[in-house]
């Protein structure tokens, strides 16, 4: 049997008696072979005019040309410019030896385009799998900030603001927009150890003994081990966050004493969002503050509990986001 029974191929080439020479030998193995000039416009319309042809043998070293302006992202697509020399040599008959390799160079340029499909294909799939796990950690995220939220919030909404205004800070900071959105994400599980703080301390009104709130301080500690060994950058931020939002840049904070820029980022810029919420909404232990008096609380707090650059990014916001 022929070695290329079936095969359309078109000769591209700028010379009319080596065209019909290469065609006719293309033909003689049981190709389907048609002569066109070696130009990428012809070969398009060639190609068009019938079924899609295997391979185009390239004459008189127009292989470039052709490459460049059938492919010229180089993304392999379309039929295999073939170099005449990589399949037969100067004044050698195209025999049956010649035709067996046009045949395996159309085979393998076939299965590397298949090779390349199912990449595409696995790496949709990969990524369709990791959206999926993205959107379940999130909703199991969200419910686990709305059970520690309901314990002490009235409204039962100072997670979200928490994190809506945590992410304009991070925005202001320019820490990127992937961490932008970890933060968005990540802020509001900061006070999810509070579920295992007991009501007769968490819901108390007014002021907590020495010892009830060294009880609500372990809240940080307590959060931070359920998201320990995380396995995703999202619970990776949010464990920082939950762990060292009560540290201050002082040094004074707790629960492991941090100052400065050893605290972590996204907890720096959490913590601002957090006090600023907390003092404008009503709690059990503590009244509603004035927008104007929360504000100067927080800029009072720049350079001892609060990163100074955190606070800056907070007086930078418009005005009517302080009031949402």
């Amino acid at each position: 049997m022929d070695a290329l029974t079936g095969l359309r191929v078109l000769v591209a080439g700028s010379e009319p008696a080596v065209l019909e020479a290469a065609r006719s030998g293309l033909a003689a193995q049981g190709a389907l072979a048609e002569v066109c000039p070696a130009d990428p416009h012809a070969v398009i319309a060639a190609s068009a005019a019938g079924q899609p042809p295997a391979a185009v043998l390239a004459l008189n070293g127009s292989e470039g040309v052709l490459r460049a302006g059938l492919d010229p992202l180089g993304l392999e697509a379309g039929p295999p410019v073939v170099p005449v020399l990589e399949v037969v040599g100067p004044r050698e008959p195209f025999d049956g030896i010649a035709a067996r390799r046009l045949r395996a160079l159309v085979q393998l340029h076939t299965m590397r385009a298949r090779n390349r499909e199912l990449e595409a294909v696995i790496a949709a799939q990969a990524v369709s799998r990791r959206r999926e796990l993205q959107a379940a950690q999130l909703d199991g995220l969200h419910r686990l900030a709305l059970a520690a939220e309901y314990r002490d919030d009235n409204t039962h909404e100072h997670t979200q603001r928490v994190g809506h205004m945590a992410a304009l800070l991070a925005a202001n900071v320019g820490i990127g927009d992937r961490m932008v959105w970890l933060v968005r994400e990540a802020a509001p599980l900061h006070d999810i150890g509070k579920i295992a703080i007991p009501d007769s301390i968490l819901l108390k009104p007014g002021r907590l003994s020495d010892e009830e709130f060294e009880v609500v301080k372990t809240h940080s500690i307590l959060g931070a081990r359920v998201l320990a060994g995380g396995d995703s950058e999202l619970l990776e931020v949010a464990e920082k966050i939950v762990r060292h939002h009560h540290e201050r840049w002082d040094g004074g904070g707790y629960p492991d004493g941090l100052a400065g820029e050893d605290i972590p980022a996204p907890a720096r810029i959490t913590a601002v969002a957090d006090v600023f919420d907390v003092l404008v909404h009503e709690r059990p232990y503590k009244d509603s503050w004035s927008i104007e008096a929360a504000v100067a609380e927080i800029r009072k707090g720049a350079g001892t509990q609060f990163d100074p650059a955190m606070v800056q990014a907070f007086e930078d916001l418009d005005p009517a986001v302080w009031e949402t």
